[in-house]
């Protein structure tokens, strides 16, 4: 899931400056031990921050990092994660510490109907629920689900709300009782012809123990076993949440391992139901369109942008942001413009220019859409004829 971040300021706090001198120190650690005192200090301040709501410090050490020390960057980025998706608890029966952690259960759906997202009745979890504990959790693990299927847009914000979404989860796991969460504060989500839904929990044990199936030395079960499982086993009770769709589901694991994981996996959905959609729109037969690829960041390439025209013009009929993790880059085989213009190969779009350089990340001033660009780099709204099956997508 891509981290929205903010720009630095210029003079950084000296919190910021605590988590840039350890990540920093911590990229010249000579033992194992080493690594575990730097990551531990790293956590234990990250989380004191989170909860205090000075996610300001991080998201500058984060980007101070990112610019001048990537690794650096990436052992602090794991600190802080580790900070939001985690934390210990303490139970009050035995007084005995709990390690909780945020996981998520994947839902990467395509539909040409709206895709579901919302409240989960009991009904409907309570068979989820016995899956995630028969084929995919440790013997020992104790669980709490939200009854919510989110949309991205409606996954916690920032490393500060995941930490505080961890914590009352976690508490309601101690208790054995439902999660007190406000569902109709997260808002409507965006009506996409591919999105990832997920579900999302908390786990329990003992620290040291195991939380997965994968994990028990004595199950002589794999990732790979436990996945094939899952989706045998419990693929029917998904697709009770997302009625009318095609769809595939992820291994339940950690919240922002799975946020990536699925950022991934939506991708070639997303840019194939964008040439569908003007190829049915528009009536379009396979072959007579044309794209443009730009590659969009600030000082290295943070996403694509693929425009969607007719072959032989100009105007931006649709488009799709191929959003990169943080460890894509395009020397690896096949990089993400390879990927992407096989998957507009299959779509018989041979006709692609690629916009050179690195351009700004432009979005509308209106209605705050990412803006495409045409085949002579230009940043234009994607925008169907009024005449189409498809409403217009702006209204400005």
């Amino acid at each position: 899931m891509k981290r929205i971040r903010s720009k630095s300021p210029l003079r950084l706090s000296k919190d910021a400056e605590r988590l840039i001198t350890m990540s920093t120190a911590a990229t010249t650690s000579g033992s194992r031990n080493e690594d575990q005192y730097w990551q531990l200090h790293l956590e234990t301040l990250a989380a004191s921050l989170l909860d205090r709501g000075n996610e300001t410090a991080i998201e500058a050490a984060l980007d101070q990092t990112r610019q001048m020390n990537s690794p650096a960057h990436e052992i602090l980025a794991t600190a802080c994660e580790a900070a939001a998706e985690s934390c210990e608890v303490d139970a009050e029966n035995d007084g005995q510490p709990r390690l909780a952690q945020l996981i998520s259960i994947p839902i990467v759906a395509w539909s040409k109907y709206r895709i579901p997202a919302g409240p989960i009745d009991e009904k409907t979890i309570a068979p989820i629920l016995a899956h995630l504990h028969g084929h995919v959790l440790s013997r020992t693990a104790e669980l709490c689900m939200s009854r919510f299927l989110y949309s991205i847009d409606q996954l916690p914000r920032g490393f500060a709300g995941t930490r505080k979404l961890t914590k009352k989860l976690a508490d309601a796991a101690l208790r054995h009782e439902l999660p007190k969460l406000e569902y109709a504060k997260l808002g409507d989500t965006a009506e996409l012809p591919a999105d990832v839904r997920f579900l999302l929990g908390v786990v329990l044990v003992m620290p040291g123990a195991p939380m997965f199936q994968w994990q028990e030395l004595d199950s002589h079960l794999t990732r790979t076993d436990c996945l094939k499982r899952w989706i045998e086993q419990c693929r029917p009770s998904l697709a009770k949440l997302v009625p009318g769709c095609a769809f595939e589901s992820g291994l339940p694991n950690a919240f922002f391992h799975n946020c990536r994981e699925s950022d991934l996996r939506v991708r070639p959905y997303m840019l194939s139901s964008a040439v569908a959609l003007v190829e049915t729109a528009l009536k379009i037969p396979p072959g007579h369109l044309s794209a443009v690829i730009a590659g969009v960041g600030e000082t290295v390439v943070d996403e694509y942008r693929v425009s969607i025209t007719r072959k032989g013009q100009n105007d931006v009929l649709n488009g799709m942001v191929w959003l990169l993790s943080g460890t894509e880059d395009d020397d690896a085989h096949p990089g993400p413009e390879e990927q992407i213009i096989a998957i507009l190969r299959e779509h018989k779009i041979a006709d692609v220019t690629r916009i050179p350089g690195i351009l700004p990340p432009e979005y509308c001033e209106d209605c705050g859409a990412p803006l495409f660009f045409d085949h002579d780099g230009d940043a234009v709204h994607a925008e169907m004829p009024e005449d189409s099956d498809h409403p217009a997508t702006h209204y400005h």
